[in-house]
């Protein structure tokens, strides 16, 4: 796992990441991946409670992560998804800083990469189309998730 964690001079990171991107050349991927810091969570590890600041969005390289939200009886956490390799993670934190609305847990030993809100702004200044692009792709999975809540909560009412 540890090996995944290098920068843009791993291959198998750059591979993996790319995956999640299959719309993005690879001389797109390796300048987004400057700007990205890599991490490692081991298994059980909170990457943030629901509350805490939102500091940066991630790419889960490999692993899993369970997003959960406290319930209406104390104590009583609620699981809204789990995240598999490929997918984003803290994608609101790039536009705005404020709290979390959910606790995002390591359920494996996981590793990601990560964009800071500082780093997304230099990337947004140094390279707009290419943050547009990521934009666009940020919109589209915020959409997806919106849909099949959408879904799930049909199905319960």
């Amino acid at each position: 796992m540890a090996d995944i964690l290098h920068k843009a001079a791993d291959p198998e990171a750059l591979h993996k990441f790319q995956a999640a991107f299959p719309d993005f050349a690879e001389s797109e991927i390796k300048t987004l991946f400057s700007y990205l810091e890599p991490r490692h969570y081991p298994a059980g590890t909170s990457v943030w409670q629901q509350g805490d600041p939102m500091e940066f969005m991630g790419f889960l390289l490999d692993g899993r992560f369970v997003v959960k939200r406290e319930g209406r009886f104390p104590g009583k956490q609620i699981i809204l998804a789990v995240l598999e390799k490929g997918s984003l993670f803290g994608e609101m934190s790039v536009a705005a800083l404020q709290p979390h609305s959910v606790t995002l847990v390591a359920v494996d030993e996981t590793a990601a990469c990560i964009l800071t809100h500082d780093n997304a702004q230099q990337f947004f200044r140094h390279e707009p189309l290419l943050a547009i692009k990521l934009l666009k792709k940020i919109v589209v999975v915020a959409g997806l998730r919106l849909q099949h809540t959408g879904s799930r909560l049909a199905e319960l009412l």
